[in-house]
């Protein structure tokens, strides 16, 4: 077990692997702004036993408890872009015919990451699509689902050591991801190159707890967008403008419709 740690570290040191997802990270002295008490979240008030086949849950990921992605990158941050990208995606959805619940209401608005996967259970929606913007070399979409049973490993709370997802979500979020990292590489062809679709234990949080929180509570297909690599300045240029926003909203929307034929 140690000699495959180490494998994995170095790997992850030379590049080999997506870099951490920053789920753990202290939130920094910048993030200020951020709302609790004045802004609630959409939480349903109990579980609803029947899923809705028409309503997809729009995760904009941060602020968390663990990072505010509020820190400034090529002109922009990753909140920002997160929040701008999902409000695109819920109308386009709408458009669509579906119906659309969010993680959150206001753009500084902080989520636990495992109430993120309670929002969407509790609300009844069918698919879960989680937004994030990658900091790391190279450039492109890349997609994450979970792959592997993970246990909450968060010391203070009360779910501490909870186990999940089941291995039909692990099966249906991969089967998803699929069909997502296909319509999106078609959308988004010439303009933004795919990175390819990884299970959740490639990542920092992944290998650790076995799958990102988020994943360790759904119980509906779930996915991790990282929709652009925003250290990358051609990367950042595309998701800042207007166009380019539209235009991954309309990609990620193509991806649901395929799984989700309308």
């Amino acid at each position: 077990m140690n000699h495959l740690i180490f494998i994995f570290a170095a790997a992850l040191a030379l590049g080999f692997l997506p870099p951490a997802h920053a789920d753990w990270a202290g939130l920094p002295a910048s993030a200020t702004g951020i709302k609790a008490a004045d802004a609630p979240l959409p939480m349903p008030p109990a579980p609803q036993a029947v899923v809705n086949p028409n309503l997809i849950c729009v995760d904009p990921g941060h602020p968390n408890t663990f990072n505010a992605a509020t820190d400034m990158v090529n002109g922009t941050n990753e909140n920002h872009i997160n929040w701008q990208v999902s409000q695109r995606l819920e109308r386009i959805l709408k458009e669509k015919g579906f119906e659309v619940v969010m993680t959150k209401s206001a753009e500084m608005q902080y989520v636990e990451n495992k109430d993120r996967a309670l929002i969407c259970n509790r609300a009844g929606a069918a698919l879960a699509v989680h937004l994030h913007c990658e900091s790391t070399p190279g450039s492109g979409f890349a997609i994450y689902y979970p792959d592997r049973i993970g246990t909450h490993d968060y010391k203070d709370d009360p779910d501490n050591g909870f186990k999940g997802p089941s291995k039909e979500v692990m099966q249906t979020s991969q089967d998803f991801g699929g069909m997502m990292s296909g319509a999106m590489r078609t959308q988004l062809a010439g303009v933004m190159p795919s990175r390819g679709l990884f299970g959740d234990s490639r990542t920092q949080v992944g290998s650790t707890q076995g799958a990102l929180t988020f994943s360790i509570f759904s119980q509906i297909p779930t996915i991790t967008i990282e929709m652009v690599v925003l250290t990358n300045k051609n990367d950042a240029a595309f998701i800042k403008s207007d166009a380019g926003q539209e235009k991954m909203a309309q990609a990620i929307a193509a991806g649901i419709q395929q799984y989700q034929p309308r």
